[in-house]
């Protein structure tokens, strides 16, 4: 299935990734968010799943297709625990200060703890954080090195692509981006 001609419509959402904010939600021409695959089961399958509207939720303007009652009702016990990161954008782009679409297909979990995939066979789910790419090569990157491509993907999301930010980055600007701030940054 060929993603990336969809439309997407921007709605609000909250991120999931530790910093969260509300920002804008990838979705497609219907409000559909993730292009109809369940987010949930990506914590308790490790499989990409699509959902259905019989089994929907909305959680910040947008709707959400889960697989079955049972995950749509466990998102609902705690979205922000299963929405992913920077509102559905891809993670890696993010790395280089761009907000592109992703492939539902190309994920990963990652505790915040370690900063590490996580073990599906102990992981809780929603404990981890689900991070989405671009496209399979894509999400082969950005696991090369989590823990650095996460901290460069949060703090251009703070920086200066997340317009209401709830955290100011530990680091500063030059630590993560030896080129300096991207043109596409506002200064200050």
């Amino acid at each position: 299935m060929n993603l990336r001609p969809l439309s997407l419509a921007v709605i609000a959402a909250m991120l999931a990734s530790g910093t969260a904010a509300a920002g804008e939600q990838f979705t497609d021409k219907n409000g559909i968010a993730n292009f109809g695959y369940d987010v949930v089961a990506y914590h308790t399958t490790f499989q990409p799943t699509e959902g259905t509207s019989q089994f929907s939720a909305s959680f910040n303007e947008a709707t959400f297709w889960f697989a079955s009652a049972e995950n749509r009702d466990l998102f609902l016990s705690d979205p922000v625990a299963f929405a992913p990161a920077y509102d559905g954008h891809c993670a890696f782009a993010l790395t280089s200060h761009k907000k592109l679409l992703v492939d539902p297909e190309a994920f990963s979990i990652v505790s915040p703890e370690t900063g590490h995939q996580v073990d599906p066979s102990t992981y809780v789910p929603g404990e981890g954080v689900l991070y989405l790419n671009y496209d399979p090569g894509v999400n082969q990157k950005f696991n090369k090195d989590l823990k650095a491509n996460i901290a460069k993907a949060d703090f251009a999301w703070i920086d200066c692509l997340e317009t209401r930010p709830a955290a100011v980055p530990k680091k500063r600007f030059n630590d993560l981006f030896s080129g300096g701030r991207p043109k596409s940054c506002p200064a200050g």
